[in-house]
């Protein structure tokens, strides 16, 4: 319950996109994005895994392109570019219904006093 109310504001007022339907053995992805597309929430979810199947890609969709965005939960920062050309792998658990989430924030470039970890 404590982590769904760290990001209700962005699944009850943003943008949904289905990443991925429900279609054959593979997994099921939704990601939603707030209207200033500073966050960003994908849930990831799978019945029934069968053995040897390969994780697709899931190329996220509504980022800021010139945005770098930071996972809450690792800390890696992601290009929006990467996420959303090339896309991103999901770690699943293993077994039945396995699911996983993944919240990102929008860094800023530039901090307010001109400093930040994307200066030269």
């Amino acid at each position: 319950m404590a982590q769904y109310k760290k990001v209700r504001h962005i699944v009850q007022q943003g943008t949904q996109h289905r990443l991925r339907g429900p279609v054959g053995d593979g997994p099921t992805a939704v990601q939603y994005t707030t209207p200033d597309r500073r966050e960003v929430f994908v849930l990831v979810w799978q019945r029934a895994p069968r053995h040897g199947t390969p994780r697709p890609v899931l190329r996220l969709a509504g980022l800021d392109p010139a945005a770098r965005y930071r996972d809450a939960a690792t800390g890696a920062v992601h290009h929006a570019s990467v996420l959303t050309g090339y896309g991103i792998t999901s770690e699943l658990p293993v077994g039945d219904w396995s699911s996983t989430s993944l919240h990102l924030i929008r860094v800023d470039d530039v901090a307010a006093d001109g400093t930040g970890p994307w200066t030269s």
